[in-house]
C-alpha cells in the first residue's frame, strides 16, 4: 500500500509543469516533444550508418590504402552531413525549451536554421557535383545505405524546409502565435562548457545505443549459445537512451520543488539499474571471451574493435558514469 502511494506521488498531476498549462501551451508541449522523438529516431540511425562508413575509411587506412579512405570519405560524405543535419534539428528544437533570455532565443533558433539550409544546400549541390563527375553512378547506389545518395538529398530538402520554416516564424509568424511553453530545465550558468560537452557525449551513446539496441536484434547470432550474450548486450544498448527519456521527458518536466525532492531517488534507481545492466553484460561475457566477435559479426561495435571491444565497455560505462553525477547532485540538492 505504502509502495502505490509512493508511486502515486511521483506521478501526481501537481508534479508536473503541465498542471498549469491551458490548451494551448498543452497542445505545443506535445507537439515539441513528438519532434524531439522524431528527430532523435532518425539521428540515431543516421549515425549509426554513418559510423559504418567511418569503419570502412578508418579500415582502409589500417590496410595501408590511403587513396581508398580518401575516395570513401568523398563518396560518403553527404552521409555524415545527413547525421549533422539530424541532430542539429534535434538540437534547435530542443532549443526550444531553453527561453530563459528572449533575445538569445531568438539568435540561437535563427543560427541553427540557417545551420540547416546551409548544411543542406551544400549536400544537394555536393551530390549533383558528384552525379556529373561519375562519382555516383545513379542516385540510388544502395551503398553505404540502402537508398544513398538519394536519401541524403531528400534529407537536405526536408531539413532546408525546416530551416525556413523556423526563419520565417521568427521573423513573420511569431507575434500571430508566439511560443507560449514556458523555459524548462536548469539554466546552467556555472561550467557551462563542461556541462554541455558531458550532455553531447551522453546524446551521442544514446543515439548509439538506441540504433545499436535495434539492429542486435536482427544482427547479433542469438542460437550457438550466445542467446544470453545477445540479450545482456541489447539490454545495455538500450539503458541509455531509455535514461536520457526518463531525465528529458519526466525529469525535465517536473517543478522546481519536485525536482529537489525526487532527484536522490531517480538517480539512486538510474545507478541500480546501471550497475545490474553492466553486471548481467560482464556475466555474459563469461561465457566466451569470444562471444562479441561470433555473436555480433557484422556489427560496427564488434566488427571494428572485436577484440577488446571498446564500443559496448562505452556504452555500459556510459549509464553508470551518468547515475554518479545525478546522485552527486541529488546529495548537494538535499543538503541545501
Amino acid at each position: 500500500m505504502g509502495q502505490m502511494v509512493i508511486m502515486k506521488n511521483y506521478f501526481a498531476k501537481e508534479a508536473f509543469l503541465t498542471v498549469s498549462f491551458d490548451k494551448a501551451q498543452k497542445r505545443q508541449s506535445i507537439f515539441v516533444n513528438c519532434l524531439l522523438v522524431l528527430f532523435f529516431i532518425v539521428s540515431s540511425f543516421t549515425f549509426f550508418n554513418m559510423l559504418y562508413a567511418f569503419a570502412n575509411i578508418v579500415g582502409a587506412i589500417v590496410s595501408a590504402s590511403p587513396d581508398v579512405a580518401i575516395a570513401d570519405l568523398l563518396r560518403s560524405l553527404p552521409l555524415f552531413l545527413s547525421f549533422f543535419m539530424s541532430l542539429w534539428a534535434l538540437l534547435l528544437v530542443h532549443a526550444t525549451y531553453r527561453r530563459v533570455n528572449d533575445e538569445r532565443w531568438h539568435k540561437s533558433l535563427f543560427k541553427d536554421a540557417v545551420c540547416l539550409i546551409v548544411f543542406g544546400g551544400f549536400t544537394i549541390v555536393y551530390v549533383i557535383v558528384m552525379l556529373i563527375a561519375g562519382k555516383y553512378v545513379s542516385l540510388v547506389e544502395g551503398s553505404p545505405s540502402p537508398f544513398y545518395p538519394l536519401d541524403s538529398l531528400l534529407y537536405s530538402l526536408l531539413f532546408i524546409a525546416i530551416g525556413i520554416a523556423v526563419i520565417l516564424y521568427l521573423k513573420k509568424f511569431e507575434a500571430k502565435a508566439p511560443y507560449l511553453v514556458p523555459s524548462r530545465g536548469l539554466n546552467v550558468t556555472k561550467a557551462r562548457s563542461a556541462y554541455c560537452t558531458f550532455v553531447t557525449f551522453w546524446m551521442l551513446f544514446a543515439l548509439f545505443g538506441f540504433s545499436g539496441g535495434i539492429y542486435s536484434i536482427f544482427i547479433y547470432d542469438f542460437a550457438h549459445g550466445f542467446a544470453f550474450f545477445g540479450i545482456a548486450t541489447i539490454l545495455v544498448y538500450l539503458l541509455s537512451p531509455f535514461q536520457l527519456c526518463v531525465w528529458e521527458f519526466y525529469y525535465n518536466n517536473l517543478t522546481e520543488e519536485k525536482k529537489k525532492e525526487f532527484l536522490l531517488p531517480l538517480s539512486l534507481l538510474s545507478l541500480c539499474a546501471s550497475i545490474l545492466f553492466a553486471a548481467l553484460y560482464f556475466i555474459s561475457l563469461g561465457t566466451g571471451l569470444d562471444a562479441p566477435s561470433n555473436a555480433g559479426f557484422g556489427m560496427f561495435p564488434v566488427a571494428f574493435a572485436a577484440s577488446v571491444n571498446i564500443a559496448t565497455l562505452l556504452t555500459v560505462a556510459t549509464p553508470l558514469i551518468v547515475s554518479i553525477v545525478a546522485l552527486i547532485k541529488g546529495i548537494l540538492a538535499r543538503k541545501k
